[in-house]
């Protein structure tokens, strides 16, 4: 291979094999330390989806009333034992991190639009857009798994699953800010607004009945006053979808 590209001297073979140890060497140090702290197969999973699973995804969110059933596909060894939920390629109501992680990027893209449109754009507005999209999902988070907490909830979920779930909420910004981009009057704006809020709101109050709200037979736990909790707990998380809904498209 060096001789095919004139790379004769000795040296310079030397040179090259010690350059590609070092970067493999490299290579793998990275993988260590950032398998250290994130769990890269955990994280495959929120990223293997399907073109068909990302358009039915997209509809059930923008869509989601008649859809049903909203329980999660299991997955089973070959002795029957569970090993986990499905992947989102074979599971339309499995969250995954493909969606939310586009529909954010595409909102950040879509405020550096507008401000174009009003003639005071500045990169510094895409930085601002990114980090207030962070700022929200932090907090989101944070107040979720606190009330679980405190609420003495059993968390059936990972992180990763709420990080899902609160970016689902930008596919119905996108659509809002679409609407008014393109020059659509006030009483459009707000109708698409309300319609989409509402939607995701049901999206949630659905998906995340599992986690919030697990079946009576699960124990006595879910029963009167602590279910009661639990649900408006989980009315609380549908309802707030459009008090970060109102903020982030404006």
């Amino acid at each position: 291979m060096y001789s095919q590209f004139g790379f004769n001297e000795p040296a310079t073979q030397l040179g090259m094999q010690f350059a590609g140890n070092a970067v493999a060497q490299g290579t793998a140090y990275m993988e260590r330390n950032f398998n250290r702290w994130v769990d890269m197969p955990a994280l495959r999973h929120y990223f293997n989806v399907s073109n068909m699973y990302v358009i039915n995804k997209l509809r059930l969110i923008l869509f989601p009333w008649r859809h049903s059933p909203w329980s999660r596909s299991i997955k089973r060894s070959e002795t029957g034992q569970m090993e986990g939920f499905k992947p989102p390629r074979e599971d339309i109501n499995s969250p995954d991190l493909y969606i939310p992680v586009l529909a954010i990027v595409t909102y950040i893209l879509l405020c550096g639009l507008a401000a174009g449109q009003q003639g005071s754009f500045h990169p510094e507005k895409l930085y601002v857009a990114g980090w207030c999209s962070l700022a929200f999902l932090l907090f989101e988070l944070i107040s979720m798994r606190l009330t679980c907490y405190f609420l003495n909830i059993p968390f059936e979920a990972s992180m990763l699953d709420l990080v899902a779930y609160s970016g689902y909420k930008y596919v119905c910004i996108i659509v809002t800010d679409v609407i008014k981009l393109l020059g659509a009057g006030k009483w459009l704006s707000t109708t698409v607004f309300v319609y989409t809020a509402l939607s995701v709101g049901f999206f949630l109050l659905r998906s995340m009945r599992y986690v919030i709200l697990p079946d009576a037979a699960a124990g006595p736990s879910t029963f009167n006053p602590q279910r009661k909790r639990r649900m408006w707990f989980l009315l609380t998380i549908a309802a707030m979808q459009m008090v970060f809904m109102f903020f982030l498209v404006n």
